[in-house]
């Protein structure tokens, strides 16, 4: 993702960006943040690099939560679901990376892997 994108989504959601993160989505999830992150999404006029920037974050918080919380799912995917079904053209590399199309061992699989799979 790039720095112009990421950098002033960071300081309106007051993330501990640096600029020196590899994978921003990751090192920025916050599963307790997940609520806001999905309001922020809906209340903000975004350009499509900013939502698929932010929905990486929601994605990689969710699935965060899932795993910390032993779950397969819960009310917050309806939400998640229907904002990337009405903007199912920019989050197709969202929805491949995610969704693990070519593996086939479910060890290896995102906890949030056969969610994405089903958005396919």
């Amino acid at each position: 993702m790039k720095k112009e994108i990421i950098e002033p989504l960071s300081k309106e959601l007051l993330l501990p960006y640096t600029g020196i993160e590899q994978d921003w989505d990751i090192e920025m999830a916050d599963s307790s943040r997940i609520d806001e992150f999905i309001k922020f999404y809906k209340d903000r006029s975004l350009c499509d690099n900013q939502k698929v920037a932010l929905m990486s974050l929601i994605l990689s918080s969710y699935d965060d939560f899932l795993n910390n919380n032993n779950l397969e799912v819960d009310k917050r995917w309806n939400e998640i679901k229907s904002i990337i079904k009405s903007e199912r053209l920019i989050f197709v590399d969202l929805v491949e990376y995610w969704s693990l199309s070519n593996e086939i061992v479910q060890d290896n699989f995102f906890r949030i892997t056969p969610l994405l799979r089903k958005l396919k």
